[in-house]
């Protein structure tokens, strides 16, 4: 059929009539006449010109591509070992702050890490509690010292009936461990002593301090009320059962409880007392917590912010400045969390 097709396109041509008229008229494209006259099909040519193409040239490498140096380096500083348990956010803000050091993106050392399977998940925790009815609280602080947020949460034993318990007070502008107990049972008694404890060690008075607490027990009750009164301190509730009225000690009790060490159990008390008094030092002194910018919480607290904040700025600028063409858009700058607010 194919070679009558091309004998009539010959004799139609001959007769002074166009391909493309005779191409019409039989209801075949031009193109594929003129290929069956070359005796190929259709397709032959658009593979050859693939094939061609992709054997013969390629796309050259983005100019902002990382060279083999480059990524060797982020690969051994995500490899290293003391630092193995550390996120590459955190790794990104140890190297600025510790080392003065800026090898990449925090996103391009998330994608070395996720092509070199260095990366892990992290399940999620659920908080559950009684409901109460309260005014959604509205809090904001300035500085540190102003609110103080406090919470009791339970910590296992290794015997199933029994159960400690961690009281912990976090200044919410900071995000540091101003105060912390572990005890056998939830007594105000206990709360009172960490909290004495507390302002002694802040040297302050608690006068015009906050006391932002949930709806327990211990909370409400009448020993509690009284000595928030008599350090004339401002008493604040949230809802209870609403975490986000008390998200600094909701996420600090998260951050315990998932940190790379715990152990999740305790044989008793006194393991559990020797456990904390390593973790929250270290929590307030080398911990980078991501709701402050990756600084560590006493850094914050103790007025060293502005200082590594501007460090980091001189370093990412100049950084910037050296490598124009990996970046697209300005170098990012760091400045002081001013206000911070429940609600």
């Amino acid at each position: 059929m194919r070679a009558e097709i091309l004998k009539s396109s010959s004799e139609a041509v001959g007769k002074h009539l166009s391909l493309s008229e005779f191409s019409k008229a039989v209801g075949i494209s031009e193109r594929t006449l003129f290929y069956w006259k070359a005796g190929k099909r259709p397709c032959d040519k658009k593979v050859s010109v693939h094939a061609e193409s992709s054997s013969s040239s390629q796309r050259p490498p983005p100019p902002n591509k990382l060279t083999a140096v480059e990524r060797g380096t982020i690969s051994d500083v995500l490899r290293r070992q003391e630092w193995a348990c550390f996120s590459p956010r955190e790794i990104y803000y140890k190297l600025l702050d510790e080392e003065g050091s800026l090898l990449a993106s925090v996103s391009t050392l998330y994608r070395v890490a996720r092509e070199e399977d260095l990366l892990s998940r992290r399940s999620k925790m659920n908080y559950t509690g009684k409901k109460l009815n309260r005014e959604k609280p509205h809090l904001m602080a300035l500085s540190p010292n102003e609110i103080w947020s406090w919470d009791v949460t339970q910590i296992s034993s290794t015997t199933r009936t029994v159960r400690f318990y961690l009281y912990v007070i976090i200044d919410i502008w900071s995000r540091y461990v101003v105060g912390w107990c572990l005890e056998d049972h939830e007594k105000s008694e206990h709360a009172i002593k960490m909290w004495k404890a507390a302002l002694e060690d802040q040297a302050i008075s608690g006068k015009g301090l906050t006391n932002h607490k949930d709806n327990g027990a211990i909370m409400t009750a009448d020993e509690m009320i009284k000595f928030v009164h008599n350090a004339k301190m401002i008493d604040s509730y949230s809802r209870a059962g609403v975490s986000d009225d008390n998200p600094f000690s909701e996420s600090l009790f998260r951050t315990i409880k998932y940190f790379r060490d715990f152990p999740e159990r305790f044989e008793n008390i006194e393991e559990g007392r020797l456990y904390f008094e390593k973790y929250f030092p270290n929590y307030n002194d080398e911990f980078r917590h991501s709701g402050i910018q990756f600084l560590n919480p006493s850094e914050r607290h103790f007025g060293q912010e502005v200082k590594i904040l501007n460090e980091r700025n001189r370093l990412i600028q100049n950084f910037h400045a050296l490598n124009k063409h990996r970046y697209s858009s300005p170098a990012k700058q760091f400045k002081p969390i001013m206000e911070v607010k429940i609600n």
